[in-house]
């Protein structure tokens, strides 16, 4: 699969002129504005190269700037997560990377899961690759500081709050869920008969890694009006139904979880949700209020 990659890689480029050949570099971050490069991610599972679409404000072009990286939802589209955080990007100087994770290569046992069922090593997992990318971006010489900020929207959610509760090692200053279809709950016994993706039961997970990541920031943002229980992306499993009619409902279960989770394990948790007045299933309106609530005041 790898080898397959690769070469649809190096046939895309050639495709598409000198224009994209010019942005087939493996070192980000180099030029003010919109890019991409290709991230060759290595891993012991092997090796696949992955489209990371980017932006660098003029001010960063000068100085190392933080890093936000922005998973896309379901429709795969990694442009759009790139500049739904353009604005965001200019007003508070931070370069963003956005990885694109085709369906093809990452079904959503790969991408939304992670690929963790059935596989004990973390650094066979789909979520391993972020952190692979942060060492390519740190060796830039771009990034300011030693951690990035993880906002995911719907699907993308799915992605980062997954890989905040099963990777607290990941060097993630603050992982941001917005409008996830559903959750993987923070319970070691299966949720109601339900292990993973909507438990952790069934994951390497322990008490320790999950006091852990229960002690790292994590945001979960709730749009108000994300409360349609019959949005047609929305995940009608069992499992998922069991937490909640509709996204606003599952997020709120989620969080009160989490909370009886930290209590049980005596962690003062930083993790907080927050509900976004008047704004439902809408991946750039989310994104504003996550910069809003993250960077305002910076």
């Amino acid at each position: 699969m790898a080898t397959v990659g690769r070469v649809l890689v190096a046939m895309l480029l050639l495709a598409c002129g000198p224009q994209i050949a010019v942005a087939h570099d493996l070192t980000p971050f180099q030029e003010a504005g919109r890019s991409h490069m290709i991230h060759e991610d290595v891993s012991p599972a092997g090796a696949e190269p992955i489209n990371v679409e980017t932006y660098v404000p003029a001010a960063c072009t000068v100085k190392p700037c933080p890093l936000l990286i922005a998973i896309h939802g379901l429709e795969r589209n990694a442009e759009t997560a790139r500049d739904n955080w353009v604005e965001a990007a200019e007003r508070h100087g931070l370069l963003i990377a956005a990885p694109h994770f085709d369906r093809d290569r990452f079904p959503t046992r790969l991408f939304q899961q992670g690929g963790v069922r059935d596989e004990a090593d973390p650094d066979r997992w789909v979520y391993a690759s972020i952190e692979r990318f942060f060492d390519r971006a740190l060796a830039s010489g771009r990034v300011a500081g030693s951690s990035y900020v993880l906002f995911g929207h719907s699907a993308g959610a799915q992605f980062v709050h997954r890989m905040a509760l099963l990777m607290p090692a990941a060097r993630v200053s603050t992982a941001i869920s917005a409008n996830a279809g559903y959750y993987t709950l923070p319970l070691r016994g299966e949720a109601g008969g339900f292990a993973y993706p909507y438990s952790v039961a069934g994951t390497p997970a322990t008490d320790a890694t999950l006091s852990a990541a229960l002690a790292k920031p994590l945001l979960v943002m709730l749009g108000e009006r994300d409360d349609d229980p019959a949005h047609p992306q929305l995940n009608h499993s069992r499992g998922a139904q069991a937490q909640g009619a509709n996204r606003l409902a599952r997020g709120r279960h989620f969080a009160a979880v989490a909370a009886a989770e930290a209590a049980r394990l005596k962690v003062a948790s930083p993790w907080r949700a927050i509900v976004v007045p008047g704004v439902g299933h809408d991946t750039r309106r989310m994104a504003a209020a996550a910069a809003e609530a993250l960077f305002a005041g910076r």
